[in-house]
């Protein structure tokens, strides 16, 4: 073969270094020529290659391609639009690293002490372990949905306290490669991704400015359903070749036998009942196959699953016993926690990784949507609802997926007519019904009756008749387009409340109108509440600041429709007073609800949930009306929230709502509940998962104050909260959070670490870590020099006494930057160390061309200053003085955000911010103190 590299490396050098990373015999003809383009630093905006060809890929040909010395960014983000049981494309970074060859590393300049390659997944069960974080220079994996890469892009990270979210959006926004995978099912956010592509640096100026040093942002859209060059504007699309079609496994995986048949069936009612009596027969059949049974309604999957069970039990089939058949469910609806065990199930069943072993039983997997895109299942045989073209197609994608030994993988629609009663509303149902199997109806049709639907047909249909299919796909939503305003008000972080900041919702989405409002769940041992002689509440600012110091983990999520999620909630307060009795009290404290910024958005206790969950028929007509509005402020409270319930209400079977499922309930918060994911499964080192605990507290002998025990050798306490006042308001009771002891992502307790650091050790070795990193990053002298001289006066203002005693420094006669013992932010009456480093800084002597840089890098390395700084405890002037300043601070932030643009602002806060960081969590293992000697 000809080779296709011309001054970059040989083809076989390059085809070696492929093979080795992934585990494959050798890479594709098509995958060469991508990575010819890559080495060139030419991206194509779009790759459109059928599925089973390995699209993931990419990322190994953008590592070879970064060690190579290609001018590429240094992260590469992969976006997966469905949430899958199983994270592919994590695994397959994991992979990557772990076959990383030692030449490959080297040119990399990887760290093998910080585990190697850097990769953070931003959803799922692999929950971001920040690494992608901890230094600019180095590349880096992420793996993320649109949801969580979206809202972190524009300044607005669900899950994110707004001081991170600055250092999030200049992580993503700058220095990045977007690859979203089947970008045909998103086409808001792969919009939203094309103009910060094509304008962030101001050159067609809807975005306005942006330094040229600023590292770009480019974005490569993946889809294996055929796109039209005119969906990419003034690009050609990169496609696959004659000759790539003929490589034999191509041609195999392209040609895989998919035979479809479609059944309408008149009266939609039994289309559960047909779909699982087809399943069973294909199932059983002579000999046992693996079926993929789709619904299009989680409440049909679980119906499906449930015929299947109840009629393979027992039944016979030519003399043969069905029992000991398999089915699991795969939907949204499920916690990422117990999604490990169902993971385990489709391995051990054959569904994942090709298996060629024929199954000794048959063995049903029953899916929603959640099964359709990013999970590399391969079924024998599909059974399945109509649905639109596209999804229609990833669902083809799971069956039959490589097309080994020449084996024809049965395929049945069944088309249930649709019934609406409302005559405007039927004959739109009917009109989409009819559009939705034309482009079944003109596939090609072979001597057995049934369709051909292989990956080659499809191209074929999508080439021959583009009407018919784009007519059957989901019409994209409407969605805004980004301006400049919005996105100075995303920007501006450290504003709690902004009229000019809408939800970014729309910008990743659009607009929805079938969008089904959601609700995530979780269950803990331990809530924030306050009680007193009086009664229980739960104080605004302690449940923000409890939830701060110990977060929801990704892993404790579970994810439903917020009507099904209240009606769970009432379903099982009526259970858990039947079962409970008296064990309860009324006034305990048994939900709250927290918005998407961390606050508390409502909190009921278990009388209250008792009144909304009673009959109206129980009560007064009067207080019927008031039930049902209370009702209905939950309704309206519980959308896009979060709703945390004490683990006693249950609830949970095999990580899915069950209202009568009374088991315990695994929890984040208790140890010895939650020992099947201790350790963290992205790290390669012994960090555990959940890096937090919390510990249920008392007052001493004294009684005086809360006795708060040591956390042991690798956490440490950053804040204890009173959750019990004797009459005199004293704390008799408490729960005390430790953090383990390289978690440098909470801002509020990364001045505690395990042992203290003084002032001017800490700024030198910031000082030293920033210029490594602006160094390596190719800054300009200039930025090089302004982010240096910021990480020298940094942390100044820690000097001041009000600091130093409120973070219990050593009464040595020294100034420290770092202390332990968790101190008592009481004291500091407000005031933030930045302003007081800010102002002293501005009284240095300071480089004029990089003055207003300097100073805001520096009020603004905890996320502050985006525009405002409280003033707030100084001691260093008059009210008006201080207030003038802060404003100054302000309009600072204003200058730099049009002269740098809103990513490149913020990467270079992120560049300081992870100095920062990466110098205190190495003091706090040991590193830097034994390289301060």
């Amino acid at each position: 073969m000809t080779s296709v590299f011309d001054v970059h490396g040989s083809e076989r050098d390059h085809a070696a270094a492929f093979a080795s990373l992934t585990g494959e015999c050798g890479p594709f003809r098509w995958q060469l020529r991508l990575l010819r383009r890559l080495l060139r630093a030419d991206l194509p905006k779009a790759v459109d290659i059928p599925t089973g060809l390995g699209k993931t890929a990419v990322m190994a040909l953008w590592l070879i391609a970064v060690a190579e010395g290609a001018v590429l960014p240094r992260r590469l983000v992969y976006v997966v639009d469905r949430r899958a049981v199983v994270d592919q494309a994590t695994r397959f970074a994991e992979l990557l690293r772990r076959n990383l060859p030692t030449n490959l590393a080297a040119k990399l300049q990887l760290d093998e002490r910080a585990g190697g390659l850097p990769i953070s997944t931003l959803r799922g069960r692999f929950a971001d372990n920040r690494d992608w974080l901890e230094d600019p220079s180095v590349p880096a994996i992420v793996v993320g949905t649109i949801d969580m890469v979206g809202s972190r892009l524009l300044f607005e990270g669900y899950g994110v306290s707004r001081r991170m979210r600055p250092y999030h959006a200049g992580m993503l926004g700058a220095d990045s490669l977007v690859v979203l995978d089947e970008a045909h099912l998103c086409p808001p956010f792969e919009a939203l991704l094309r103009q910060i592509a094509e304008h962030r640096d101001g050159k067609l100026g809807p975005l306005g400015a942006c330094a040229p040093t600023t590292p770009p942002f480019h974005l490569m859209s993946l889809s294996a359903t055929g796109r039209d060059a005119s969906d990419i504007a003034g690009e050609s699309i990169f496609r696959l070749e004659d000759e790539d079609r003929n490589e034999p496994t191509v041609h195999q995986r392209l040609t895989a036998r998919k035979r479809l048949r479609v059944t309408e069936l008149a009266d939609p009612k039994s289309l559960t009942e047909r779909l699982a009596a087809r399943a069973i027969e294909l199932g059983v059949g002579d000999t046992p196959s693996r079926v993929l049974v789709y619904c299009n309604s989680r409440r049909d999957a679980v119906d499906v699953k449930s015929r299947i069970d109840k009629a393979c039990t027992g039944r016979t089939t030519a003399g043969k016993s069905a029992n000991g058949h398999r089915s699991e469910l795969l939907v949204g609806e499920r916690r990422v926690y117990e999604r490990k065990a169902l993971e385990h199930w489709l391995e051990d069943c054959g569904f994942l990784g090709g298996t060629k072993t024929p199954p000794d039983a048959p063995t049903f997997l029953v899916a929603t949507s959640a099964g359709e895109v990013g999970v590399d299942i391969d079924a024998d045989h599909m059974v399945c609802d109509l649905v639109a073209y596209e999804r229609l197609v990833q669902r083809l994608g799971r069956v039959n997926r490589r097309g080994e030994d020449d084996r024809a993988a049965i395929v049945d629609v069944f088309a249930a007519n649709p019934e609406v009663k409302d005559k405007a509303k039927s004959e739109n149902a009917l009109r989409v019904f009819q559009t939705r199997l034309r482009p079944l109806t003109l596939l090609a049709c072979g001597e057995d009756g049934r369709k051909d639907a292989s990956p080659s047909a499809l191209v074929a249909l999508k080439s021959t008749h583009p009407q018919a299919v784009d007519d059957a796909s989901s019409q994209a939503p409407l969605y805004p387009e980004l301006n400049r305003p919005l996105l100075d008000a995303w920007a501006m972080t450290s504003l709690e409340q902004h009229e000019g900041r809408p939800e970014v919702a729309p910008w990743l989405r659009g607009w929805e109108d079938e969008d089904v409002p959601q609700t995530e769940v979780v269950w803990r041992t331990h809530l924030p509440c306050r009680s007193t002689t009086d009664a229980t509440s739960v104080p605004p600012a302690m449940a923000a600041g409890f939830f701060r110091a110990a977060p929801i983990h990704a892993s404790e999520k579970l994810e439903a429709e917020s009507t099904r999620a209240f009606e769970w909630l009432l379903k099982r307060v009526v259970r858990l007073g039947k079962r409970e009795g008296g064990a309860l009290e009324n006034g305990e404290i048994m939900a709250m609800v927290l918005d998407r910024d961390g606050e508390l958005a409502g909190s009921a206790n278990l009388g209250q949930l008792k009144r909304l969950a009673a009959p109206a028929s129980s009560m007064s007509k009067a207080e019927a009306r008031d039930r049902n509005r209370e009702r209905n402020n939950w309704k309206r409270l519980l959308p896009n929230r979060l709703l945390v319930v004490d683990h006693r209400m249950g609830g949970c079977r095999d990580g899915m709502l069950d209202e009568k499922s009374d088991g315990d309930v695994p929890c984040a918060d208790d140890d010895e509940l939650w020992k099947s994911q201790k350790e963290d499964p992205s790290s390669e080192t012994s960090r555990p998962l959940i890096r937090f605990r919390v510990r249920e507290v008392a007052a001493g002998n004294g009684g005086d104050s809360l006795t708060v025990p040591d956390g042991g050798e690798d956490w440490r306490h950053v804040g204890t909260f009173e959750t019990q006042l004797d009459d005199g308001g004293i704390a008799t009771r408490g729960l005390a959070v430790y953090k383990w002891h390289d978690d440098a992502g909470d801002e509020d307790s990364r001045s505690i670490l395990s042992t203290p650091q003084l002032l001017r050790d800490h700024a030198e070795q910031v000082a030293t870590r920033t210029r490594h990193i602006a160094e390596r990053l190719k800054l300009t002298r200039q930025d090089v020099e302004a982010l240096v001289a910021a990480a020298k006066l940094h942390d100044d203002g820690k000097a001041a006494k009000r600091w130093q005693k409120a973070m219990n420094a050593p009464d040595d006669g020294r100034t420290y930057a770092k202390t332990t013992g968790g101190g008592n932010p009481r004291l500091l009456e407000g005031y933030r160390h930045e302003f007081g480093s800010l102002l002293k800084a501005e009284v240095s002597d300071l480089p004029e061309g990089a003055r207003d840089l300097i100073l805001h890098l520096i009020a603004a390395h905890h996320g502050h200053s985006r525009p405002l700084i409280s003033c707030k405890g100084c001691d260093e002037g008059p009210p008006s003085y201080l207030e003038s300043k802060a404003g100054d601070a302000a309009l600072r932030f204003a200058r730099l955000q049009e002269a740098y643009g809103p990513w490149g602002l913020a990467w270079r806060e992120a560049i300081l911010r992870s100095a920062d960081q990466a110098v205190s969590r190495e003091w706090s293992d040991g590193r830097g103190r034994k390289a301060d000697g």
